[in-house]
């Protein structure tokens, strides 16, 4: 037996919880005059939110489930690897997309840009030029901390997934440059510093 009132006042509630306007019933029920399925009747901008927001939150979820029986050295070395392979997703995104990527500049916009596409509207920040050659990406909001403070978890837990993902995504979108964290978030401070500098030629 269907259940149409439960079922919006369920929708509804995901939505307002990702910050998505909420629609009137009617409008989310029917479209065009035909029942809508299931999935259309999220808005796409709901399911960018919605997914986005378990994509930051997956560093929470694994670390419950796996770190209490695994030797704290080799979660994080599983942690690592888990978020470089997500960190070169970045240059999938930004080739897809034909982002440019010849300059430090180019560089940290296309990995900023392609991290707001995994991470959603949360990933709120700013790019500047510093010295000649560099870039500087300052993050005012991290997805990640949000949903380790909404979880009454250290925000310092997701250091290292930060980490991993942003010293995969950068060499990967130009071997050619680097990051470097200057300050950071989940370690208590006001805003996430990276610059991304030339790579050191060995």
């Amino acid at each position: 037996m269907r259940c149409p009132g439960r079922r919006d006042a369920i929708m509804r509630t995901f939505m307002w919880t990702a910050g998505v306007p909420v629609p009137d019933p009617e409008t989310i029920t029917r479209r065009g005059g035909q029942d809508m399925d299931a999935f259309e009747r999220i808005p796409m901008d709901a399911r960018w939110k919605l997914a986005a927001r378990e994509v930051s939150a997956l560093p929470l979820a694994y670390r419950r489930a796996i770190r209490d029986g695994a030797d704290d050295q080799l979660y994080n070395e599983i942690e690592r690897a888990v978020w470089q392979e997500q960190g070169r997703e970045v240059g999938v995104i930004a080739r897809a997309f034909g982002m440019p990527l010849g300059d430090a500049r180019e560089v940290a916009e296309a990995f900023a840009a392609a991290t707001g596409v995994l991470f959603g509207p949360e990933y709120q920040y700013e790019i500047r030029d510093s010295a000649p050659g560099e870039a500087v990406l300052t993050v005012r909001k991290c997805a990640m901390v949000v949903r380790a403070k909404e979880q009454g978890e250290n925000p310092l837990v997701v250091c290292n997934a930060c980490h991993a993902y942003a010293n995969a995504a950068i060499p990967d979108l130009n071997r050619g440059y680097t990051p470097t964290y200057m300050s950071a978030i989940c370690a208590g401070d006001g805003t996430c510093s990276i610059a991304v500098k030339p790579a050191r030629q060995e």
